[in-house]
């Protein structure tokens, strides 16, 4: 990320390729012996709530632009935690299906 000022405007300039390879670092399947771990990454680009909603807006690894909707049921104790965390879920289940999708095409 580069951060230049023009006359009283701050320009902030991301490098993608940088994002591109946080996210193949944090993205990974190990296998030792009997047992397994996978660990995915996606970038949160925008959260947006309106209660008892959250739309997130995210990238994967591949690049691709992504939104899911997650909705809090209990809109008297609406938690913005709780439901960010329910539509990151929803998040990485997309992924895990595309992934899917893909290995058996």
């Amino acid at each position: 990320m580069g951060k230049y000022k023009v006359g009283e405007e701050l320009i902030i300039v991301n490098d993608p390729s940088k994002d591109n390879e946080k996210l193949k670092d944090l993205t990974t399947l190990n296998v030792e012996g009997d047992f397994a771990q996978i660990s995915w990454g996606i970038k949160i680009l925008e959260v947006e709530y309106d209660k008892p909603n959250v739309t997130l807006t995210y990238k994967n690894v591949k690049g691709q632009k992504n939104k899911v909707f997650a909705e809090c049921k209990d809109i008297a104790n609406f938690d913005k935690e709780k439901v960010l965390e329910k539509a990151l879920l929803k998040a990485f289940q997309n992924e895990i299906i595309n992934i899917t999708v893909t290995k058996n095409i």
